[in-house]
C-alpha cells in the first residue's frame, strides 16, 4: 500500500494502534486529533471510589479509564476489593489492569459497549450494583443495557475530551485515516479533515460510520472494535481490495 495509515485517536491508543501497523508491515503516523485531561478531583468522586468494595462488578471502558481510575483507586485502596469482578473493554484496557495488578476479563473481539454486554460475566446482573468508569459524555449504551438487566449502575466520568489543534499532511500521501469514535471524528473535522473526505475512513462501529457518512466522508471501512487487532484487520481489508 502506497501512503501512509494515519491514526487520529488519542494517546496512548494512537502510539499502541501505530507499532500495531507497522509490526503488521504497513507505514503508519500517530497523528491525535483529540486529547484526554483527567477530571479535577470532587468529593463525590471521592466518595464512589471509597465505596468501591460496595460494588460487584468494576467496567472501564478506556485505556485512559483504566489509567486514571486505578490512580485515585490506589490512593484509597492499598488493597484492593477482593470480591470484585473487573472487566475492561478490549485487550488495551485489559493489559492496563494487569501492569497494575488487576485480572480483568475482556471481549476477546468486540472492543465497544456491544462486546462488553456478550461477556458472561454481565449477563445476570440482576440486583447487582455495577460502577462504569469512563470519560465524559460517553456512550449510554453500556448503561442503560445494565439496567434493562436489573442492575444499579453508577458513573464515574473520569477525564474530558478536548481537540487538538493539528496541520493535516496533504490527502494525496495519506493510505486511510483511523478514527476510535464519534468525539474523534468530530475534533478531525474541525481540524480540516473533510480534506481527506475521499480517502478511506476507518471506524470502529456503525455509530461511527454512520456520522462519517453522514459528514460526507465517501469511503467508510467498518473495523470490529477500536483496537489496534481490529485496525490492523481493516486495513489488511483495504489493502486486498475485498472491502466494498
Amino acid at each position: 500500500m502506497a501512503g501512509v495509515v494515519m491514526v487520529l485517536r488519542p494517546q496512548p491508543g494512537a502510539d499502541e494502534t501505530v507499532a500495531a501497523l507497522v509490526a503488521a508491515g504497513f507505514a503508519a503516523q500517530a497523528l491525535p486529533v483529540l486529547e484526554r485531561r483527567a477530571l479535577a478531583e470532587t468529593a463525590a468522586m471521592r466518595a464512589r471510589i471509597q465505596a468501591l468494595a460496595e460494588y460487584r462488578i468494576v467496567v472501564f471502558v478506556s485505556p485512559a479509564a483504566a489509567e486514571i481510575g486505578m490512580a485515585w483507586i490506589d490512593r484509597y485502596w492499598p488493597q484492593y476489593p477482593v470480591d470484585v469482578v473487573w472487566v475492561a473493554v478490549g485487550e488495551g484496557t485489559r493489559r492496563v489492569l494487569d501492569r497494575m495488578g488487576v485480572r480483568a476479563v475482556a471481549p476477546v473481539t468486540d472492543e465497544r459497549s456491544e462486546g462488553l454486554l456478550a461477556l458472561p460475566e454481565l449477563a445476570d446482573v440482576r440486583h447487582a450494583k455495577v460502577l462504569i468508569m469512563r470519560g465524559r459524555g460517553g456512550r449510554e449504551l453500556l448503561a442503560e443495557s445494565l439496567r434493562a438487566r436489573g442492575a444499579q449502575v453508577d458513573l464515574l466520568e473520569l477525564y474530558e475530551r478536548r481537540t487538538v489543534t493539528v496541520e493535516l499532511p496533504a490527502a494525496e500521501t495519506v493510505t486511510a485515516a483511523v478514527v476510535s469514535s464519534v468525539a474523534v471524528l468530530d475534533a478531525f473535522a474541525a481540524n480540516g479533515g473533510m480534506s481527506w473526505s475521499r480517502r478511506p475512513l476507518i471506524v470502529p462501529s456503525p455509530r461511527v460510520a454512520a456520522a462519517a457518512r453522514t459528514a460526507g466522508f465517501s469511503e467508510v471501512v467498518e473495523a470490529a472494535g477500536a483496537g489496534p487487532a481490529a485496525t490492523v484487520c481493516a486495513v489488511r481489508t483495504l489493502e486486498s481490495g475485498e472491502y466494498g
